[in-house]
């Protein structure tokens, strides 16, 4: 097997060849491939590809985008185009396999996308919800589906879904910038002008997994030692906590006004750390005080595409963090907020070891009643790109996003899903609704916008005269 840097020098030189060169070196390789090879799925396909078979049902991992399109919207075109991102990009077009006793992935040969047509009356959220909630079957089809919803004249939704196992946040912006190029050039009957690929996930799962055995594994060390004797999050309850996990769910609203999110950016910067940095101190001390726990461990998506030709790839490339909340002592808000800026750039100088090695080398008992290590999230998605994900034009189109149907899944008991626009900290905060009633979530967001807002103002607050409503 070659080693990881070796690997490295010869996609570089793939990368560098002229895109002639390149076809013709893949058709050569591949006419001695044996027909319907099965790859290695990387560690995070791993996950999720058992989570489905441990729940076929399990729809949480569904990742959907539907926009609405205003203007002489052209089916045919817009299958044209999601088939050639289809053929384009072979983890669109790939099944997911028993190869002896490991999961692999084959990628299926092109061939034409089928884009469904559907009547979303008499109510188009439910049209949405009970097709982005269709269940997958991995085995046996892509993980990607399309559906043209007709509302009236000129009046169109296009409901995307993709399997998470083929595509995390950052490929939904890749997956409408190529949209629009390739239904533009549809339109026109002409090519899209998309550059080659450097390489496909498949490549990047070989990768991945050659890192992790060499110098990623190097990293285990670390997170042994940071996450040694890590309790569970203990929350209070409202039910009692089934002997199985189902990851029933639902949410409520967060948000934070521009004027109070601008004053704590102002006093962030001053104490050099990142609105992530002070939102995440903040919902550690939300959750210690709700549990009564001054040692809280949070999960957190990070992008994962370290290397630059990894940017126009679709594919899922996010891993997890897991950012242990030190609360030990009844520190000041000021002085968790160091705590917390000392422990997110260390863990991030880690971030290249799998979630799924970590769990493995934290050595935390498994307990199907909860999610392992992390049963809190938390994500502050402004870091992901968007400008082609909201874009508002698509050809002699205008396009809106539709809001996502609630979901009704969560992947953890408690989890915070922000972002920042120009209206000040909006997102969700999503609960397990088999252990938690809705009055609790939404006391426990009132008490995360309300701490929040006071950061900046009372940085010298200590833990202990904190109030709270959850």
């Amino acid at each position: 097997m070659i080693s990881a840097d070796r690997r490295q020098e010869l996609l570089g030189r793939l990368a560098a060849l002229p895109p002639e060169r390149r076809a013709a070196m893949r058709r050569s390789l591949g006419s001695s491939r044996p027909e319907g090879r099965v790859w290695p799925l990387s560690f995070g396909q791993e996950r999720l590809w058992f989570l489905s078979r441990f729940d076929p049902t399990d729809t949480s991992y569904h990742v959907p985008w539907t926009v609405r399109l205003r203007g002489p919207a052209d089916g045919g075109a817009l299958e044209a185009a999601l088939g050639r991102i289809v053929e384009r990009h072979e983890v669109l077009r790939t099944r997911f396999v028993m190869e002896g006793d490991r999961p692999g992935q084959v990628v299926l040969p092109p061939r034409p996308f089928a884009l469904e047509r559907l009547d979303p009356r008499p109510d188009p959220d439910a049209a949405v919800a009970a097709y982005t909630g269709r269940p997958f079957d991995l085995r046996h089809d892509p993980p990607i589906r399309a559906a043209l919803l007709r509302l009236g004249h000129d009046d169109h939704l296009l409901s995307i879904v993709v399997h998470h196992v083929a595509v995390d946040g950052w490929s939904l912006d890749v997956l409408m910038r190529e949209l629009a190029a390739c239904y533009e050039a549809a339109r026109r009957g002409g090519e899209p002008e998309l550059a080659e690929l450097p390489l496909q996930y498949k490549d990047y799962a070989v990768w991945s997994r050659e890192r992790a055995d060499g110098e990623g594994g190097g990293h285990l060390g670390h997170w042994r030692e940071r996450l040694a004797g890590a309790p569970v999050l203990d929350l209070p309850t409202d039910h009692p906590r089934p002997a199985r996990w189902t990851g029933r769910g639902g949410r409520c609203a967060l948000a934070l006004p521009d004027a109070r999110t601008a004053r704590l950016e102002a006093f962030l910067k001053g104490e050099r750390c990142t609105l992530f940095m002070g939102l995440l101190a903040v919902f550690h001390a939300v959750l210690a005080r709700a549990a009564g726990q001054d040692d809280v461990c949070v999960g957190v998506p990070v992008a994962g595409r370290d290397r630059t030709k990894f940017a126009p790839l679709i594919g899922y490339f996010s891993n997890t963090l897991v950012l242990r909340g030190d609360l030990s002592g009844d520190p000041s808000l000021r002085e968790l907020l160091r705590r917390t800026r000392v422990a997110t750039l260390t863990a991030l100088q880690h971030a290249e070891a799998p979630f799924e090695r970590v769990l493995a080398a934290a050595g935390t008992p498994r307990d199907l009643s909860r999610p392992p290590l992390c049963q809190a999230m938390f994500n502050l998605s402004h870091h992901l790109p968007k400008a082609d994900l909201l874009r508002a034009t698509m050809a002699d189109l205008s396009v809106a996003v539709w809001p996502p149907p609630p979901g009704g899944r969560t992947k953890s008991e408690i989890s915070a899903d922000l972002y920042r626009g120009p209206e000040g900290l909006g997102g969700w905060l999503e609960f397990n609704s088999d252990l938690f009633s809705t009055r609790r979530a939404e006391g426990l967001a009132a008490d995360f916008a309300a701490l929040a807002g006071r950061l900046a103002d009372e940085p010298d607050l200590r833990l202990s005269e904190l109030k709270g409503r959850s």
